[in-house]
C-alpha cells in the first residue's frame, strides 16, 4: 500500500483570508485619489497591511518548511493537491509572489518615507522566504506536475537538515495548525534559512 502525504496539512483554512485581505486592503489604499485622504488613512491601513503581509509570511515560510519535511519521504503520493495536471504559466502561478516582493521590497518603503516621513529598509526574511518561495514554485512549475514527493524540488538555500530536525519541522507546524496561528511560524525562521 502507498503511503499518501497530504499537500497541505490544514495551512489554508487558516491563511485564506489573509491571502485575500493583503491585496484588496493595498488596492483600495491605492484608488484614493485624494493625497490628504491618503496621508490620513496611510496609518491603519499600514497597520492592516502590516498584520496580514506577516501571515502570509509565515504562510510561504509554512509551506517551505512542509515540502522540506514531506521530501524526506520517497515516492510517497500527495493528495489533495488540487492543481496537478493542471496548465499554467510562470506568469500564473508567480503573479501574486511578484506583487509581494514589489511591496515589501520598494512600494511599503517608499509610502512609509512618502506618508509617514519613516526612513525603513525593507524586512530581508521577508524578501528571503518570498524569492525563496518563488523559487520553489518556479522548480516546481507552480506544482502542476507534484504527484508524489519525489517530484518535489526543493530550493539550493534552505538548509539541510537531518531526520531529528525534520521532525521538528513536523512539530512546528502541527503546534501551528493546532492553536491556529501560523504567524508563529516565523520565530522558525532560521531553523530553515
Amino acid at each position: 500500500m502507498t503511503q499518501k502525504i497530504k499537500f497541505d496539512p490544514g495551512f489554508a483554512p487558516l491563511v485564506i483570508d489573509s491571502i485575500q485581505q493583503l491585496g484588496y486592503t493595498y488596492y483600495s489604499f491605492s484608488a484614493i485619489s485624494n493625497i490628504k485622504l491618503k496621508k490620513l488613512n496611510f496609518f491603519s491601513t499600514y497597520k492592516k497591511i502590516e498584520k496580514y503581509l506577516k501571515t502570509n509570511m509565515a504562510f510561504y515560510l509554512g509551506c517551505l518548511m512542509w515540502a522540506k519535511y514531506i521530501s524526506q519521504f520517497e515516492n510517497c503520493e500527495i493528495e489533495g493537491n488540487k492543481l496537478l495536471n493542471e496548465k499554467c504559466e510562470e506568469e500564473e502561478y508567480t503573479g501574486e509572489i511578484n506583487f509581494l516582493i514589489e511591496l515589501v521590497e520598494k512600494q511599503l518603503p517608499r509610502d512609509l518615507k512618502y506618508f509617514l516621513n519613516k526612513n525603513t529598509e525593507p524586512n530581508e526574511q521577508y524578501s528571503v522566504i518570498l524569492k525563496t518561495y518563488k523559487e520553489f514554485l518556479i522548480l516546481n512549475k507552480g506544482f502542476c506536475a507534484c504527484a508524489n514527493t519525489s517530484d518535489i524540488k526543493l530550493p539550493q538555500n534552505l538548509k539541510e537538515l537531518n531526520k531529528e530536525e525534520l521532525e521538528n519541522l513536523n512539530s512546528l507546524i502541527k503546534t501551528a495548525i493546532d492553536e491556529k496561528n501560523v504567524d508563529k511560524l516565523l520565530d522558525s525562521y532560521e531553523t530553515v534559512f
